[in-house]
């Protein structure tokens, strides 16, 4: 999401503050249930490591997939991926696309895996102020995350169309159907 920030939206008072002051208290909003209100109980180990277990495939989706954008920037020839040393996906790319538009691996289970990893963390940082307290308050990060993100990938798809061709864009809609959410939307 950075790229798009800095080439999309530009660099200026919306970025700076954003990232000087509101992401910084934002991003804490979730959890601030657990230390401002009595807690009506308590979540158990199992339930903090599944939440822990929750966050780190949001990450796997999110840092892989960026990865996996990288590598096949910053080597083209190479056919497979590796991601951690230990999930391998293959390096294709849309027939006609120069290599430029990648169609497998991670970015072959949607067109914005990354967007979905970021949701899931969210979700993952969400869920023990919520099941400790009930305080919906935590929801308001992943929530602010949906309302930023499917605008966003609207245009995206309008700006990718613009810049790869309606006929090739079609083509990679056809070969990664799901914007976000794999199987769903």
């Amino acid at each position: 999401t950075f790229t798009y920030d800095m080439f999309r939206e530009r660099t200026g008072f919306k970025l700076g503050w954003g990232c000087l002051c509101f992401y910084p208290f934002f991003y804490a909003l979730p959890l601030w249930p657990l230390v401002s209100e009595p807690a009506s109980g308590d979540i158990s180990a199992g339930v903090a490591l599944g939440c822990g277990a929750f966050f780190f495939l949001g990450w796997t989706l999110t840092r892989g997939g960026n990865m996996q954008k990288f590598a096949i920037k910053t080597q083209p020839k190479t056919p497979r991926f590796k991601f951690l040393g230990v999930i391998e996906v293959e390096q294709t790319t849309v027939e006609g696309s120069g290599g430029r538009v990648l169609c497998s691996g991670w970015w072959g289970l949607a067109r914005h895996v990354n967007y979905l990893g970021e949701l899931v963390q969210a979700l993952a940082i969400a869920l023990p102020g919520y099941l400790a307290t009930g305080s919906l308050v935590s929801f308001a990060y992943p929530v602010y995350y949906l309302a930023l993100f499917i605008p966003r990938q609207l245009d995206d798809d309008h700006v990718c169309e613009h810049k790869y061709g309606k006929q090739l864009w079609h083509k990679y809609k056809q070969l990664v159907p799901y914007r976000i959410v794999p199987g769903v939307w």
